[in-house]
């Protein structure tokens, strides 16, 4: 009668192997955790893994060009957060062509203000060329906040 026969075969797990096995589940925990936790506290980077840019205070002035001339705007940034922006030159064709724009590019300014966000104000709806033109300029000059270290 052929047939497989298993040997049986006791283990004993004494005190000192269980002792031994603890120990190494407890450091290899630990690790674990410390690991988890170094990795999280990086500089910039979130739960997520992405990098978030902050803005550096200061004044900043953004350029953008047009065919009649450039478009300039001054931002103005305190404790991480937009506080001002200004604009110190735009096309005097603009605003000729166009009576309703200072009241349009005063909404584009607050709306960005308010919200701290460049792309908040041109998902408005409204961005004609010249408020494309002024939001770029915004744009340009937190790019550079966002460069200076």
């Amino acid at each position: 009668m052929g047939g497989i026969f298993i040997k049986p075969r006791i283990i004993l797990l004494t005190k000192k192997n269980l002792i031994i096995y603890a120990v190494l589940f407890i450091v290899l925990v630990i690790g674990l955790v410390l690991l988890f936790t170094l990795r999280s506290n990086e500089a910039g980077l979130a739960a997520s893994g992405y990098t978030y840019l902050k803005y550096n205070d200061g004044v900043y002035v953004g350029a953008e060009k047009t065919e009649s001339g450039d478009v300039k705007a001054e931002v103005t940034i305190k404790n991480a957060k937009i506080k001002d922006i200004k604009l110190i030159e735009m096309p005097p064709d603009y605003i000729s062509n166009n009576p309703n724009i200072k009241d349009e590019i005063s909404d584009v300014i607050y709306t960005i203000i308010k919200k701290q966000d460049v792309a908040a104000a041109s998902d408005t709806g409204t961005a004609s060329y010249v408020l494309s033109k002024v939001i770029k300029a915004v744009r340009n000059a937190l790019n550079e906040s966002m460069l200076v270290q």
